[in-house]
């Protein structure tokens, strides 16, 4: 089979790999301020967000990223009030949070306010939970954004794009300091930490970050598929500011679970942490 690029748009990573869908049309393009954006529909994935060339959000496997990032620690918080989300722009992220009904307060931290105004237009779906009267959004940069805030969230969730651009700031040690002084004890926080197959550097270096900042035992990995992203194996840490080894285990039949979830449940949070013997030696972790 012969691919007309005419018809395709294909991410290449670092000149090794690719991933590519054949589209059937370009519904959106724009320069921001921070990067280049594009919204295809294509048949396979559904409609699909590329920021600067690489793919974000594809209708078809979204679900996947946002509930694990969002649920497996919203399920280990008692109480939580306030969460905050730092990047996802697309408002994924918000979306999963409003179905949890005692939360007081969402706030999306987002540099791209254009990404998240042609969210809204072309990914519906996506986007809805910023309508929830909770959600309030701030579009500027996240890093000077959450350095403003002390003790304040339940709940810190790092939605970044690759450590490039705009988002770079976003994978620094100071910065990850102050989203641990942003979290009240007890609080935790997530970060996605990219594939530990084609960005293995990258995933074993933000770990050790992590971990050189909340703790060797308070920064844990655990791992979701998502096709549409390099390598599809993904990867998201946990961390917990507090004084104890945090319990990742999580009861069959939690009632915290929101109903009509696609991907996660309790068997799914147990899994995800369950790491393969190549992943834990990345990230330095000894049974």
């Amino acid at each position: 089979m012969s691919i007309n690029q005419d018809e395709w748009f294909i991410e290449a990573y670092d000149g090794i790999s690719a991933f590519g869908l054949k589209f059937s049309e370009k519904l959106y393009e724009a320069q921001s301020p921070f990067q280049k954006i594009e919204i295809f529909e294509t048949p396979a994935m559904g409609r699909v967000l590329i920021l600067d060339g690489c793919f974000m959000v594809a209708q078809k496997d979204t679900f996947i990223y946002h509930e694990m990032l969002i649920h497996p620690a919203m399920n280990l918080l008692a109480n939580p009030r306030k969460a905050l989300v730092i990047g996802g722009g697309d408002g994924g992220a918000v979306t999963e949070l409003v179905k949890y009904k005692y939360l007081e307060e969402i706030t999306l931290c987002e540099i791209d306010e254009m990404v998240t105004s042609s969210c809204r237009i072309y990914f519906p779906e996506v986007s809805r939970g910023l309508d929830d009267t909770r959600a309030i959004a701030a579009f500027e940069d996240g890093a000077a954004f959450v350095a403003r805030h002390s003790n304040h969230f339940d709940a810190v969730f790092v939605d970044s794009t690759d450590p490039v651009g705009p988002g770079k700031a976003l994978y620094e040690v100071t910065f990850y300091q102050s989203i641990k002084n942003s979290l009240r004890p007890g609080g935790i926080a997530v970060f996605q930490t990219e594939s530990p197959i084609f960005m293995s550097d990258v995933f074993s270096e933000t770990v050790e970050k992590l971990k050189s900042v909340f703790g060797n035992d308070r920064a844990i990995p655990y791992l979701a598929v998502i096709p549409s992203y390099p390598g599809a194996m993904w990867s998201f840490t946990m961390c917990f500011n507090g004084d104890r080894k945090p319990c990742i285990d999580m009861a069959s039949g939690n009632e915290n679970v929101p109903a009509s979830l696609n991907y996660y449940n309790s068997k799914v949070h147990s899994a995800a942490f369950s790491l393969p013997e190549f992943v834990k030696n990345l990230a330095r972790i000894v049974d």
